[in-house]
């Protein structure tokens, strides 16, 4: 059984002694990148740490690489690009949801969700619409 597969059965409990117990330095800027709207950036500071980080917790950090990398081509109005890795996101983010790392994953999921939504109301995406609508954020636990 693949690494997700076995996350989508079974959930992150039983890897949790795997688990680190505060979000890594690159996340934590990787977070400011992304609430910042620098999409590409926050990839960017995510990749070394997730290219060495192994199974499942690697999915974690690809779900969020995937989700800011949907942004990015948001922004540049690529709307294929948007709904697949935004989808591919989300499903890597499922079972790490509703908190995980000290960020509140159900708010970044149904952020995404939103604005899938918005992207799968028909066969134009009206850019302008999306434009003004709110920028996605991933929120630390308060």
């Amino acid at each position: 059984m693949l690494w997700l597969e076995k996350l989508e059965s079974f959930g992150i409990a039983p890897f949790r002694q795997d688990f680190p117990d505060s979000p890594p330095i690159p996340l934590v800027a990787a977070v400011d990148r992304f609430n910042s709207g620098l999409y590409w950036g926050c990839h960017e500071t995510l990749e070394d740490l997730w290219r060495i980080t192994p199974y499942p917790l690697r999915h974690f950090y690809q779900a969020v690489i995937k989700i800011a990398v949907g942004f990015h081509h948001n922004g540049r109005h690529n709307a294929k690009g948007t709904r697949n890795k935004l989808s591919e996101g989300m499903r890597l983010l499922k079972p790490f949801t509703p908190t995980f790392l000290g960020l509140d994953t159900d708010f970044l999921a149904q952020d995404v969700q939103d604005w899938l939504q918005c992207l799968q109301e028909g066969p134009h995406v009206n850019w302008a619409a999306l434009g003004g609508k709110k920028s996605p954020i991933i929120r630390a636990i308060a």
